[in-house]
């Protein structure tokens, strides 16, 4: 019988290999621009076409390689980096396991020019497929320019699964603002389609994180963060945290550095949450920056594929150490409320040492003294004339209308809601909750801040008033984009906003979404100026809560205008809606109550929370 085991050819090998290691144009400038740092690289450009569909440029001016070296580097499993197994245990560098570029060569078309510092003549490398089409000696500085055009022109199925321009934009910026961070000394630019998106000079660490994120928060950022230094046995933190004012409701200034190399790890995070904890509202995220220092034989990098994540000896040591450490820092800072123990006004009491007698207090009084010696006992305060207070109250009282009671202002009732609204057809499978048993109490109140509560003889209704104000917010914004009458307010003051080159670029593409939910922005070059913001924002701050918007669309990425229009509609009825612990008046309480109630989805949030919970009297009965 013929055999059906096979060794794989090494383009069919590479491919699969690609599958793990180079997932999307991201992947590809991780990988380059970490080899060009394990370099030595002081300068390293970035330049990108259609977000790395086309064309991704990485230039650098590292050590550079042989013409033998820049061939045998396409090959896999071929690394600089370790000679033997117990050299993982040791790592210090980046990419070690030698299969980025023979993975990027197996699904691109990548050409290197690279020449070392002794060498008069660079060398040129072109590869497609995981074949090498030409080589020659031609003229370049010192270090390695890498040139990938079509990713996988070769796999139409992956090329044709990956995100638009913005998401994939998004991704790649990602990735080289880990870099950034944890390299400040090294210059950086990202430049995409001939727009320099990013220029770093080199700087020290809070300088570089100003050069990447000086623009959030209104520019407040640098008053913001808190430095973070200590220094144990098993582990040294250092970094930034942020402020408790500088939260926000996504988690876009969050970082984690283990040994110069970005992690992920939820058991950290939850440490620093835990630290933040009624710190922040509920929802909000915090701010920082906090780099790592471990034993490397205490730490395993090598459990995927894209290393950020790492499995650590002494995990559970760790995390009360990181805990401790931002709570100190904010505590330092003033960020955590505190008892005043200062004693400049304090009184001066001596301390009791024992060389002196101390003798009883004595009561001195006037036994003579009576304080009601010489008072009349008639009181002298001028008579009232009480007849004067009731003078025309009969008059009132006959011509007041005999159906208003008098507890009621005219022209208002107990409650303004339609009572038919809550019927069973309004609240499907909600028979036991009516209001057609009118009651001379009141039945709507606010508890906690929080939620709204509604009460008839024999059941409660609660309604959580910030998802029912997105549920109501987000059905306002969908019909408004689908009819294209949207409501405006205009502003009194136009807000110019001051956006990097990646939030210009979002900003540009979802224009006409944003104008059909009642924003205005109008563009002026590189200007963006706020006029008008949809007639819900009340309150709001247009330029924060336009820039968490552009944050949020980066991560979008969909191909598909209604889902996402959807996606955005969401997200600005969670940034819009009523927060947790706002007084509500009767009034605002009435209107959104109403406005709920007569939706045809009104149970839940468009991302599936629950908004009404009933409470009826058989269920209070079975707590007792």
């Amino acid at each position: 019988m013929e055999n059906i085991i096979r060794v794989l050819p090494d383009s069919v090998a590479n491919q699969i290999a690609a599958g793990e290691v180079i997932q999307r144009p991201a992947s590809v400038v991780k990988e380059l621009v970490e080899n060009a740092i394990d370099a030595g690289a002081t300068q390293i450009d970035v330049i990108l076409k259609e977000a790395g569909r086309n064309m991704i440029r990485v230039i650098d001016n590292g050590k550079g390689m042989s013409p033998e070296d820049a061939k045998l580097a396409f090959e896999r499993h071929a690394t600089s980096k370790i000679r033997q197994a117990t050299d993982l245990f040791h790592l210090q560098t980046m990419g070690f396991r030698g299969e980025a570029l023979a993975s990027i060569a197996s699904v691109a078309q990548v050409e290197l020019v690279t020449r070392r510092s002794d060498d008069e003549l660079a060398w040129k490398v072109e590869i497609e497929g995981s074949v090498i089409s030409n080589e020659e000696p031609t003229l370049a500085a010192q270090g390695s320019r890498f040139t990938v055009r079509n990713l996988f022109f070769n796999i139409p199925a992956r090329r044709k699964f990956l995100g638009d321009n913005t998401k994939e934009l998004k991704a790649i910026r990602e990735e080289f603002i880990q870099i950034a961070l944890v390299n400040p000394k090294l210059q950086f630019s990202l430049t995409h389609n001939d727009e320099a998106l990013y220029t770093l000079p080199p700087s020290n660490l809070k300088q570089r994180v100003l050069q990447i994120f000086g623009k959030r928060n209104s520019g407040q950022l640098q008053k913001q963060l808190y430095p973070v230094d200590v220094n144990t046995q098993l582990i040294r933190i250092t970094g930034f945290v942020g402020d408790p004012s500088a939260a926000c409701q996504r988690d876009q200034m969050q970082y984690f550095f283990v040994n110069d190399r970005f992690i992920k790890h939820k058991g950290f995070r939850s440490a620093v949450m835990k630290a933040y904890e009624l710190l922040i509202p509920s929802g909000q995220q915090p701010t920082y920056f906090l780099y790592l220092e471990v034993d490397p034989e205490t730490l395993d990098v090598n459990i995927h594929p894209t290393k950020t994540e790492v499995k650590f000896e002494h995990e559970q040591a760790i995390w009360p150490i990181l805990h401790a450490t931002v709570r100190e820092a904010l505590g330092k800072s003033n960020a955590i409320p505190s008892i005043d123990f200062d004693r400049d006004d304090a009184p001066d009491i001596r301390v009791f040492t024992g060389d002196r007698e101390v003798s009883s207090p004595s009561i001195r009084f006037d036994p003579s003294y009576n304080p009601f010696k010489g008072q009349s006992t008639t009181s002298s305060k001028p008579a009232q004339n009480w007849d004067l207070l009731f003078q025309g109250f009969e008059k009132q009282k006959d011509g007041m209308n005999s159906q208003e009671k008098p507890w009621e202002t005219p022209g208002e009732s107990v409650s303004s809601v339609d009572e038919s609204k809550f019927s069973s057809e309004t609240l499907p499978g909600n028979r036991l909750f009516s209001l057609a048993e009118p009651t001379g109490e009141a039945f709507r109140f606010q508890l906690f801040s929080s939620y709204i509560v509604l009460q008839n003889p024999h059941s409660l209704l609660f309604i959580d008033q910030h998802r029912a104000h997105i549920r109501v917010l987000f059905d306002r914004y969908l019909t408004m984009i689908e009819t294209g009458k949207s409501s405006s307010q205009v502003l009194l003051f136009p807000e110019t906003l001051d956006l990097d080159a990646v939030q210009r670029l979002a900003l540009l593409e979802v224009m006409d979404d944003l104008n059909g939910f009642g924003f205005n922005v109008q563009c002026s070059g590189n200007d963006f100026t706020i006029v008008a913001v949809p007639s819900d924002m009340k309150g709001s701050h247009p330029g924060l809560l336009l820039e968490d918007l552009l944050q949020s669309l980066t991560e979008l990425g969909d191909n598909q205008l209604q889902d996402r229009r959807r996606k955005l509609a969401l997200r600005l009825a969670k940034v819009a809606a009523i927060p947790y612990g706002q007084k509500m008046s009767d009034v605002e309480m009435n209107d959104l109550v109403d406005r709920l109630l007569v939706l045809p989805e009104n149970k839940y949030t468009p991302d599936g929370k629950p908004i009404l919970i009933p409470f009826t009297e058989e269920e209070l009965a079975k707590r007792f």
